[in-house]
């Protein structure tokens, strides 16, 4: 029941994708909290179980230990329940940190995965763009930029539904040798990974021209990328209302571009894709943004019925095994005396 503004859109947003997904949405939280919310929807013939929480870790709580400190909060109590296969998937739109050491903690990871992601998805001229990490590991090795790129291919092809994703790593240039030296080693282990479509590097002023499906770096500068880059199209897009308003013709033109410009706001509005998973548990844990409304709420329940439907998980299990392998059969080119 996390988020900006939880209750109401949460509960909505179940409401929603019960009626349209046809799927069972627990409720996990304080009960009468929920049942008030409820009672404002017409839920008949939905399934929407309420499971009893106690306990809420507030947005400015340090995640481990909060997780830690409160057994019985919403976020552990969802976590333990996909764990215990109770649940297929967990969605929270409350602390980030605190839904990623919950996962991390309660869920634990597919077999293999040295480090969880948080992949999530941004607008393009041509569609969308998948970037991972942006938030799950600050520090990360080469190897775990290879593994980020196997899930993303994966989720891009699974859930996305694109034939042959574009893998490119993020860097301060786009020739081979630019960046700083994980990125250097990174695109080495890239090019040798055979399971993958990779394209090389790719500067962030590209990402929005749609050059490649899925973007690899780590959680520091992606989550930077991520956040900036959705305070910049806010930023536009109350500048451009402000000017607006200054002149009565531009008003008038506005009035006439109206259906054009909410064709531009829907493409630019990230509710329609859900929230960033959490790729690498052995669960589907789902972190929606913290001003998710119903409709992001209802579009990220969309997403892990998609990745469970699509076998998503068993998928990069399988995707990591077959990279082990590989590394298995290359032969020893040590020598000894």
């Amino acid at each position: 029941m996390g988020g900006d503004h939880a209750p109401e859109a949460i509960v909505a947003g179940a409401v929603e994708a019960a009626r349209i997904y046809g799927v069972t949405v627990s409720l996990v939280g304080q009960p009468n909290v929920i049942e008030a919310e409820l009672k404002k929807h017409n839920t008949k013939g939905l399934n929407l179980p309420i499971v009893p929480a106690s306990q809420v870790i507030a947005m400015d709580e340090k995640p481990a230990a909060a997780v830690r400190a409160k057994p019985d909060s919403s976020m552990v109590v969802g976590c333990k329940m996909v764990k215990r296969n109770e649940a297929q998937a967990f969605v929270s739109a409350g602390n980030t940190g605190g839904v990623l050491a919950a996962g991390i903690l309660h869920v634990g990871r597919i077999k293999g995965i040295l480090r969880p992601a948080l992949i999530g998805p941004f607008p393009t001229l041509k569609g969308v763009c998948l970037i991972l990490d942006i938030g799950a590991n600050a520090d990360v090795r080469p190897e775990h930029i290879q593994q980020f790129a196997i899930m993303g291919s994966i989720y891009a092809r699974e859930v996305i539904g694109i034939e042959k994703p574009r893998v490119r790593i993020l860097s301060n240039g786009e020739e081979a040798g630019k960046g700083n030296q994980l990125v250097i080693e990174s695109y080495k282990l890239l090019e040798q990974t055979p399971s993958i479509l990779f394209e090389g590097n790719i500067e962030s002023k590209e990402i929005p021209t749609g050059l490649a499906d899925v973007v690899v770096t780590d959680g520091f500068t992606g989550n930077i990328f991520v956040k900036t880059a959705e305070t910049t199209a806010r930023l536009m897009t109350q500048v451009i209302t402000e000017e607006i308003k200054k002149s009565p013709l531009a008003m008038l033109g506005a009035l006439l571009a109206r259906r054009s410009l909410q064709r531009v706001r829907e493409r630019m509005d990230d509710s329609h894709y859900g929230g960033a998973v959490l790729l690498g548990l052995s669960s589907l844990v789902i972190v929606a943004h913290g001003r998710s409304n119903a409709l992001a709420i209802r579009h990220a329940i969309r997403v892990a019925k998609q990745a469970i439907e699509q076998d998503v998980l068993m998928k990069i299990q399988r995707g990591v095994a077959a990279l082990e392998s590989q590394k298995a059969a290359v032969p020893d080119e040590s020598i000894s005396i």
